[in-house]
């Protein structure tokens, strides 16, 4: 069925969003104590599942991009879906804890390809013109359904039960799955001689490559932790109502939605996005160490300014490869290696931050967000200078 691209991209938008719901279910703190009291656990054990959904993409990152160039964006795209079903229908009929775990690590492998595949079908789809914008608008996927979780997942709680939250899930992503069969295509942009010559090691050997991937996994440090710590951190540290940290939440996630049309306007514009990245990094850095000192009254600016950096960073980064990769037969492997190291940033952040956090309190736990801020910035800095340079050529 032929649709346009812009619809073809909602659908994906939208399936993205509901990965993220999965990934973020029992974040909130009513629901989060549920969990823990249903399965008889401790905070350790709820850290390990919370986090272990970043486990598989680790190991299927790499083969991922592989798997899109052999069978298709389309078909792992379906694939993405059928994984989101199944480890909510299993997470629905379970109460054990080890099986709740692989259920966990079934969903995780939706998490493993949707940023490869999502990238591929989008320079796929927006190859004559509005790719930044694409890109802006997929970049805020994650912080879309955060909200979606503060506000939406607390009423399926409240009337109809913890439990019911995976079989919604489940449901959910049975449609998009089928929508997706109906609606996408495969990429063939690519010839069949730069499909032979690409490999993945070629594209590992390109060291702008592996610089734009360790920035992004400062992103993903960052922005995981915070997804998981902001509620903790609006109860225990400014001492909010419910309601208030509710807010706070949802505009964490509903800032991201503007920003995107913004980054992605502003790098259709100026065509300079690691420029953008850059100075985020830094304004993102001194967010992140106000995160503890910020007064009450400021602290949705705090919040606003952290979620622009990230929607900021994150997209200037995705931005950039299809520029810096040597030919198009090396995109699928490039993004895989690209969101690797996302996953891997998405996978360490929580526990090390909440280790310090539950030993020092978040005084220290915003420190190693702060350095890693900076360390993006660092990364990020090369490809400012490069791209400041050609302007000044230009002029």
């Amino acid at each position: 069925m032929k649709a346009s691209k812009w619809i073809k991209f909602t659908v994906l938008y939208l399936g993205a969003i509901l990965l993220s719901v999965s990934q973020m279910k029992i974040s909130p703190t009513n629901l989060r104590e549920s969990f823990i009291s249903m399965l008889d656990i401790s905070p350790l054990e709820v850290s390990i599942y919370v986090s272990i959904f970043a486990f598989a993409p680790v190991f299927l990152a790499i083969p991922g991009g592989s798997l899109v160039k052999k069978y298709g964006a389309k078909w792992i795209s379906i694939l993405i879906m059928t994984a989101l079903f199944l480890g909510n229908f299993i997470g629905y009929f379970t109460e054990s804890y080890p099986l709740m775990l692989i259920a966990r690590i079934i969903e995780g492998i939706s998490f493993s390809f949707i940023m490869v595949t999502g990238m591929v079908l989008i320079t796929h789809w927006f190859r004559d013109g509005g790719y930044g914008l694409a890109v802006g608008i997929f970049g805020t996927f994650s912080a879309f359904g955060y909200a979606a979780v503060i506000y939406v997942l607390p009423i399926v709680y409240d009337n109809y039960g913890l439990k019911n939250i995976w079989l919604v899930l489940a449901a959910v992503s049975a449609v998009l799955g089928l929508l997706f069969i109906i609606l996408f295509d495969n990429p063939q942009n690519t010839t069949e001689s730069n499909i032979k010559k690409a490999s993945f090691k070629e594209a590992f050997k390109n060291t702008r490559i592996i610089t734009l991937a360790i920035a992004m996994a400062t992103v993903s440090f960052i922005l995981f932790t915070f997804l998981d710590g902001y509620p903790t951190i609006f109860k225990n540290v400014y001492n909010l109502t419910t309601e208030s940290s509710s807010f706070n939440s949802i505009a964490f996630g509903l800032v991201g939605i503007p920003v995107g049309f913004i980054i992605g306007f502003l790098i259709e514009k100026i065509g300079k996005p690691i420029t953008i990245g850059f100075f985020s990094f830094i304004v993102m850095a001194i967010a992140c160490f106000m995160t503890d000192k910020t007064p009450e009254s400021l602290l949705i600016i705090q919040i606003i300014v952290l979620s622009t950096c990230i929607s900021f960073t994150s997209t200037s980064i995705a931005s950039s490869v299809p520029k810096i990769v040597k030919h198009p037969g090396l995109i699928e492997d490039s993004f895989a290696i690209i969101y690797l190291f996302y996953y891997i940033g998405a996978l360490i952040g929580i526990p090390i931050v909440s280790g310090l956090v539950g030993s020092y309190g978040w005084a220290i736990g915003v420190l190693p967000l702060t350095v890693v801020a900076l360390l993006g910035a660092v990364l990020s800095y090369p490809f400012f200078r490069q791209e400041s340079k050609t302007i000044s050529t230009n002029s």
